[in-house]
Formats: structure tokens, C-alpha cells, sequence
């Protein structure tokens, strides 16, 4: 084995936020990892693996191969005794026949619309399940008409596969029998299941296998016709069995619809779709019956199968056409990806080649033993939210003799990298820390590039990193509003004029404390820890005085009391200073709309009571405030319990100035005084007292 060097990530953070700090004279470094099995896969490879131990390497060529067959299904592959390989195919009823030297020609064109299913005897007769009309046709040599074995009552042929013995099973849908045929040609229902469908066979040890549609359900049937269900999956379909050298069966799963015989190549989802996600699962039965879930496929079609070693099975899936290398303890690497939906088909030859039929189209791919010389795996577009400046890219790997990995790096500022973005750097190569030359940008990508001049040797990466910065950016205000200080001004009534069911002592707090209260909100992209200072000043004023600074919240209660009555306006001030140096701290301010200080008591004044001649008085009063507009008024007489409201003589408060005015009740004979309590707006008060 080649010796591998390290490229570690010695000091990595540190080194990331010493060069970040020092090229950028940055406070903040954001730092961008990438090292989980979903960071890589996430991104788009070419001629790469990602595997579920978080590795990319390089990726086993996968070639197309017998580009003149043009189908739209492949679905069904076997091989005779001198290496011949037959494909059955769709939507034509094709068999086609590929030599030892990778010729192909047409070996039986059907009248049916699908060949599904193929198998060869010993003599290297050749079978095929067809559909739609579920025949089993019988071919002996090549140009001479086929012999029909079985006229099913079924539609469709799924599988094929032969005994010790050389009796030959079918697999059969749309009621879901499976047909014994024996060597001199008699047939019979060896199970008759209560599935739609029998969509796979096995024969291992003495029994058969089968895997259904509609349950999901694996069945053992003896020679006798005993039948006993191994597992029930609770999947749509069991699309596959394969069994290893040590006698574990394995089981691939259908969670949606695969494609259908006869049926035109699938559509994509309507724009817009949410998309499903729905998991494949591979199951592994041991000989003593225990059955297990190894791995949930990332795709929601297992549909084929081969064993590569006693502990590693190859798998093919859909709709995305990729295959993956999986081991029975759940770990896998995507290989590759086929230009195609589906991988229908999986034969691994005699000479060890492993050919692939996709679906579509119909395709046919071979997987190599050797690695592609470079590949290349670009990552999303990271965005750091802000126009930022970049440090280095560092990485962690494995690079054997002969291997190398490096990267380059292009910014933009749109999503989706676009021709608005920069070009691709030049190659970076230093794996402890190698400094970014793309331009400052909100959005970053890169991509590695895998190389090796050996093709049984791959470079590995692990991690990758990028450090940036964000440009700074001045705080933003969305609002300042200047309230009345901490208890709440006064309702329109004096302290014991309370509505019913008001609580007493809320009503006596509500006067005018002569604080305000200054509040606001503010942005900071960066989130930058803020700090504020007030001014404030008159409207008629020109110079900005200080009212409070280094506040850290957004909020400030200040006495009014010491402040001559007027209007004022105030400047609140913000700044980022605490998180970046003083050539890089931004500044910003917002004033505030005016607002009045009014800590004087309206005069109430010339108060006359006239006799009605019953006992009664008419009283008037007036009110007057420099400031603010009069907001109620009450009054008591003599030694009355509780005060009475007094309206304007218009009968609205809407004044700095008002004629109040009320009708007293019958009063006893003698001398009486009033009490009025009149309140601005602010809440400022004051008593007048009169005598009649």
C-alpha cells in the first residue's frame, strides 16, 4: 500500500483567526467547515465519491457502454457459459446480445412491450418474462422462433430463476403467482400469494425466495409448496434478493412507484412540489432467520442488486440514477451517477466486469475497478450574510505518492453563483492555511480538485475551512419613541372620581412625575454590541446639550423637572466601538420627533356662583395652561365624600383654555365653598377655591 502523508490542520483555528485578524483588522472571524458526510453531498461532485465517514475520493470510472442500443428501459440482464450477455428490454420487447468483445446486435425482438425478466440453463437456453400479456418465451438458438413455455393469467414476468434441479420459477404480477415450469415443459402455481405482485426470486439452500408488492413482503417456499413469511417490511415493494458466499440474504426496497412496463418515461415534479422524502431500506437476514435494517438508502428506489465481497453489496437506485457501495455495517460512499433516472439492472460478469442497464433512458454503464485521474467537488454558495473580506482556506486530508488536492475559490453576490460572480482563483495548494485572493463579497464557493497519476489510488479529503470577516456596517434605526416616565400619566379623573369596579390606588398614582422616558430600536448587522448617548435641545435652539452617555441598553428615564417648560426634540446616538477598532467603528444617529415638557400648573381662576332662586347655584370657572390643553376638571362642595366631574360650558375639554361650568343641587341656606381640581394634559394640577 501506498504511503499516505497527512495534511493536518495543526493550530487550525488559530491560525485561521491570527491571519484573519492580522491581514484584515478584523475584531469578529466567522470560520466555514465543512466535514460531514451532508456538507459534502449538499455540493456537486464530478468524478467523485463522498462516503458516510465523511471522506471524498475519487471515483471508480463508470463509462457508458453500448451507446447503439437506444431503449427506454433495460430492464433485465443475464450472462450464458462463453460470456455473452443478454439485456431484455422496453418499451419495444428487445433482447439484445453483447459478445465477449463488447459487440452488440439484436438477439429477439418480441411482440410484447417489455422483457422484465431473463434466465439461462446450463445449456445456455435463454428465458424472458415479458409483459404485457406475461409470457415465458424459450429461446435454444439464436434466429430460430422462441418455443412459449407458460401463458400466464398474469400480465406481467418479473422474475426468472432456476433450481438445483433445473426447474424453472416465475415471478409474476398482476395477482401476485409464482410458476413452477420443470424441465420437460409442465407447469403449475407453486404459490399463489395475496399480494398484487412477485417482483423478485432467490433460490439459496434447498428454498425459494420472493419479495412482493403491496406489503412489502419476503417469503420462503419450499419444493413442496410450504410457505412461511420471513419478514414484512411494511414497504411498498421487495425489489430485490441476493445472497453471499456465507449464506446472509439481502433485501432492497421500493418506498414509491418505480417504473412501470409499458408505461413513457417519468415527468418531473411540478415546480413548486415540496419534495418527498422517502428512504429505501436494506435488510439482512442471517441464517438463523434474525432479520435487521442496515442502511436507509438516500434515495427512494433500491432497485438492483449484486454482492461485491461476503460483507459489501453494490447497490443501484432511483429516481437520480446513483450507485453506492454499502457494508453490513450500514456504511456507504456514493460512486457515481448515471446519466439516467433509474439503474434497473446489475450483472457482475464472469470476467468480473459490472455492467449496469438504466431506465430513463435505457442506458448501459460499466463500473471499473480503476479511479477517474481527477475529479472535482464544488461546494454550495456560503453566504455570510454581509459584504465581507476573506482569510484563508485550510484543509484536511490524506495524499498518497502521486495524489494531490487543491482549491479554488470565486465570491459573488447573488445566491446562485451566476456570470455576475468572479472567475475561479487560481489553484490554492497549501493545506495548513493558503490566503483566498477572490474579492470581497457576501456569497463564497469553492472547489477542490482530486488528482492521482495512479488509478488504484485516490486522494482523501476530510475538512475543509474558510475564514472571513463581514465589512462593517453602521447600526440602523427603525424607531425612537419618547413616552412619560415610569408611571403612567393621569386618566382624566382626579384621584377618588373612580369608575366603578377601577382600583383606587392606580388611579391615585396617575399625576405627572415629571420623567420621560426615552426608547428605541436599532439594527446592527454584524450584531455588534452598541452603545448609545443623548442630546438633547429645544426646537429653537441650535446646539445639541448632553443628557446621558455609555448607556448599553435602548432605553432611557430621565427627571423633566429641572427643564423649562417647551417644546424639544432629542438625538439619540449609537455606535460599535466595543467591537471593532476605532478606524473601523461606525457611527449613527436618529432624532426624535418633539415632544413637549410641561411641568406647570394650569390657574384656575375667577370663579362666581349666581342663586337660581331654589336653593340652587349656577357656578362658572375658568381654566387656563400655558402648555398643554385642559383635560378634566372636578369639584367638591363644602364637605362632599367625593369629587363631581365639571365640564366645559361647549361640554368638550379640547383647550389650553376653558369656561367651566355646572348646576349645583339644593343646597342648605347659608355660606359654601367650592373646591375645583383642574389637570392638564401632562397631568400637572391645581385647586381653586371660591366662597358663595
Amino acid at each position: 500500500m501506498r504511503h499516505y502523508r497527512v495534511l493536518c490542520l495543526l493550530g487550525f483555528i488559530a491560525i485561521l483567526l491570527v491571519a484573519a485578524i492580522g491581514s484584515a483588522f478584523a475584531v469578529k472571524t466567522s470560520v466555514w467547515e465543512q466535514y460531514r458526510h451532508r456538507d459534502f453531498e449538499a455540493g456537486t461532485g464530478k468524478d467523485v465519491s463522498i462516503s458516510s465517514k465523511n471522506e471524498v475520493v475519487l471515483s471508480p470510472k463508470l463509462d457508458a457502454v453500448f451507446t447503439d442500443i437506444e431503449q427506454i428501459y433495460i430492464w433485465c440482464l443475464a450472462e450464458d457459459s462463453k460470456g455473452n450477455i443478454y439485456a431484455g428490454t422496453g418499451n419495444q420487447g428487445k433482447i439484445y446480445k453483447i459478445n465477449p468483445e463488447g459487440q452488440s446486435s439484436l438477439f429477439y425482438d418480441s411482440p410484447e412491450v417489455a422483457i422484465l425478466s431473463l434466465a439461462v440453463d446450463t445449456n445456455d437456453n435463454i428465458y424472458a418474462g415479458t409483459a404485457p400479456d406475461g409470457l415465458i418465451y424459450k429461446i435454444s438458438q439464436e434466429g430460430v422462433p422462441p418455443n412459449t413455455l407458460l401463458s400466464s393469467e398474469e400480465k406481467f414476468v418479473f422474475a426468472l430463476t432456476f433450481d438445483d434441479a433445473g426447474n424453472l420459477y416465475a415471478a409474476t404480477g398482476t395477482n401476485g403467482k409464482i410458476y413452477k415450469i420443470t424441465p420437460e415443459g409442465e407447469n403449475s402455481v407453486l404459490f399463489d400469494s395475496e399480494e398484487s405482485s412477485i417482483m423478485c426470486l432467490l433460490y439459496h439452500q434447498g428454498a425459494l425466495y420472493a419479495g412482493s408488492e403491496g406489503k412489502g413482503v419476503i417469503y420462503r417456499i419450499t419444493p413442496d409448496g410450504a410457505v412461511s413469511v420471513v419478514f414484512q417490511t411494511g414497504q411498498k415493494e421487495v425489489r430485490t434478493l441476493v445472497v453471499n458466499t456465507q449464506g446472509t440474504i439481502y433485501a432492497g426496497t421500493v418506498t414509491t412507484s418505480p417504473p412501470k412496463p409499458g408505461a413513457p418515461p417519468s415527468s418531473p415534479p411540478p415546480p413548486g412540489a415540496p419534495p418527498e422524502e422517502k428512504k429505501s431500506q436494506l435488510y439482512q437476514i442471517n441464517s438463523d432467520g434474525v432479520v435487521s435494517v442496515i442502511w436507509a438508502a438516500p434515495a427512494p428506489l433500491i432497485l438492483s442488486m449484486v454482492v461485491e465481497a461476503d460483507n459489501q453489496l453494490l447497490v443501484g437506485t432511483g429516481d437520480e440514477g446513483k450507485i453506492f457501495r454499502v457494508n453490513t455495517e450500514g456504511d456507504f460512499t456514493l460512486l457515481g451517477k448515471c446519466d439516467a433516472s433509474q439503474i434497473l439492472a446489475m450483472h457482475q460478469g464472469k470476467d468480473s466486469k459490472l455492467t449496469l442497464g438504466t431506465g430513463n433512458p435505457g442506458k448501459f454503464f460499466e463500473l471499473k475497478v480503476d479511479r477517474n485521474s481527477s475529479g472535482t467537488l464544488e461546494s454550495v454558495a456560503h453566504d455570510t450574510r454581509l459584504i465581507s473580506r476573506w482569510g484563508k482556506l485550510s484543509w484536511e486530508g490524506l495524499s498518497a505518492e502521486g495524489t494531490s488536492i487543491s482549491f479554488a475559490t470565486r465570491t459573488g453576490n447573488t445566491g446562485k453563483p451566476d456570470n455576475t460572480w468572479s472567475n475561479w482563483s487560481s489553484e490554492l495548494t497549501i493545506p495548513e492555511g493558503s490566503q483566498i485572493t477572490s474579492p470581497t463579497a457576501r456569497y463564497i464557493q469553492w472547489r477542490a480538485t482530486l488528482t492521482t497519476s495512479a488509478p488504484s489510488t485516490t486522494p482523501i479529503l476530510k475538512r475543509v475551512a474558510v475564514a472571513s470577516v463581514q465589512s462593517n456596517v453602521e447600526p440602523r434605526f427603525t424607531s425612537v419613541e419618547i413616552n412619560r416616565g415610569d408611571k403612567p400619566k393621569g386618566s382624566g379623573r382626579p384621584p377618588d372620581v373612580s369608575p366603578p369596579g377601577e382600583n383606587r390606588a392606580q388611579s391615585q398614582a396617575e399625576s405627572n412625575n415629571g420623567k420621560r422616558r426615552a426608547s428605541w430600536k436599532v439594527e446592527d448587522a454584524n450584531n455588534d454590541t452598541l452603545q448609545f448617548t443623548i442630546y438633547y435641545k429645544s426646537i429653537d435652539e441650535t446646539n445639541w446639550k448632553l443628557l446621558k452617555k455609555k448607556l448599553d441598553q435602548p432605553n432611557y428615564t430621565w427627571d423633566t423637572t429641572s427643564m423649562p417648560d417647551g417644546r424639544y426634540t432629542l438625538k439619540i446616538q449609537a455606535t460599535d466601538k466595543l467591537s471593532n477598532p476605532p478606524n473601523l467603528a461606525k457611527i449613527s444617529e436618529k432624532i426624535s420627533d418633539p415632544f413637549d415638557i410641561d411641568n406647570t400648573q394650569p390657574a384656575v381662576g375667577n370663579i362666581a356662583a349666581t342663586a337660581n332662586g331654589d336653593d340652587t347655584f349656577q357656578i362658572v370657572c375658568s381654566v387656563e395652561d400655558a402648555m398643554s390643553y385642559i383635560q378634566k376638571a372636578v369639584y367638591k362642595i363644602d364637605n362632599d365624600e367625593h369629587w363631581k366631574v365639571m365640564f366645559p360650558a361647549d361640554g368638550i375639554f379640547d383647550s389650553k383654555r376653558e369656561e367651566l361650568m355646572i348646576q349645583t343641587e339644593t343646597l342648605p341656606a347659608g355660606e359654601h365653598t367650592i373646591t375645583i381640581q383642574a389637570t392638564d394634559a401632562e397631568g400637572n394640577t391645581s385647586v381653586g377655591r371660591g366662597k358663595f
